[in-house]
C-alpha cells in the first residue's frame, strides 16, 4: 500500500498506513499531518467490538521487534478505551477488576457480549499471563462448543493462546503451562460431565491439548533462542 493510493480515509486505512512496512515513518508523519482533521473526526467515533477485532487481526505483532510492539501495544490501548468508552489510562485497571470478577464472581452480568469480546482480543494480546489463564478459563465455561473452542485457541494465527505466546517478551513457563492445562482438563472434564463428549474422546482431547501447549512451550524457547542470538550477532 502508498500513501498516494489514499483517496478517502476510514479506521482500517488509518490503521493499513501506520502499520505499513513499506510506508517509511517521514511518509507517515507527512500523512498524519496532512489528514490531521479528517484523523480528529475518526478518532472520534466509537469503535465497535467487530471493528476493534477486525482492526487487531491487522495489526500483526514481529516475533524480535519488541520496541516496535511496545509502540503498537500503546496504539491498541488508545483503541480499546475508546471501544470501551473509557479514558486509555483507565485501561489496565478495567482489565484487571474484570479479570477478578471472573475469578470470584463466574459471571460478568454487568459486562454486554461485545465488551467481553473486545477485552479478550486485546488479553490474548498484551495481557499478563495470569490475566491470559483467567480469560481463557471464562471462554471455554461460556463456550457452546468446547472442543472446536479449544483447538482454534492453540492454533496459531487465530488471535488465540497460541499467538500470545508467539512473542518472546511471553514466554511460557511451566508455571503457565500447568495453569493453562489445568484449565482446559476442568473443562474437558465438564463436557463429558454434561453429555457432550465421551470419556474416551476426552481422554484423546486431553493428551492432545498436553503435547500441544508442550510444542508451543517449545516454540516460544525456540523463538526466543533465536531472538538472543540475533542480539548477539
Amino acid at each position: 500500500m502508498k500513501v498516494s493510493q489514499v483517496n478517502t480515509l476510514d479506521f482500517n486505512v488509518l490503521m493499513k498506513v501506520l502499520s505499513s512496512n513499506q510506508i517509511t515513518e517521514t511518509e507517515k508523519t507527512q500523512f498524519v499531518k496532512k489528514y490531521k482533521p479528517e484523523i480528529e473526526q475518526i478518532m472520534k467515533v466509537k469503535i465497535s467490538s467487530t471493528d476493534f477485532t477486525t482492526l487487531m487481526q491487522q495489526r500483526g505483532l514481529r516475533k524480535f521487534r519488541p520496541l516496535k510492539n511496545s509502540f503498537t501495544k500503546s496504539g491498541d490501548k488508545i483503541l480499546l478505551a475508546k471501544a470501551l468508552n473509557i479514558k486509555p489510562s483507565e485501561v489496565s485497571k478495567y482489565i484487571r477488576d474484570t479479570a477478578d470478577a471472573i475469578h470470584n464472581v463466574k459471571e460478568l452480568h454487568s459486562l454486554s457480549e461485545d465488551k467481553l469480546k473486545i477485552l479478550k482480543t486485546y488479553v490474548y494480546r498484551h495481557g499478563s499471563k495470569d490475566e491470559l489463564v483467567t480469560f481463557l478459563d471464562y471462554e471455554l465455561t461460556k463456550s457452546k462448543n468446547r472442543v472446536k473452542t479449544l483447538y482454534k485457541t492453540l492454533t496459531y494465527y487465530s488471535g488465540g493462546v497460541a499467538d500470545y505466546f508467539i512473542r518472546p517478551i511471553h514466554r511460557m513457563d511451566n508455571k503457565t503451562l500447568i495453569k493453562i492445562y489445568n484449565i482446559i482438563y476442568k473443562n474437558i472434564k465438564q463436557d463429558q460431565a454434561e453429555g457432550n463428549i465421551s470419556e474416551a474422546d476426552g481422554k484423546k482431547i486431553a493428551k492432545w491439548t498436553l503435547i500441544r501447549i508442550y510444542q508451543i512451550q517449545n516454540n516460544s524457547k525456540l523463538i526466543n533462542a533465536i531472538k538472543t542470538y540475533n542480539t548477539l550477532k
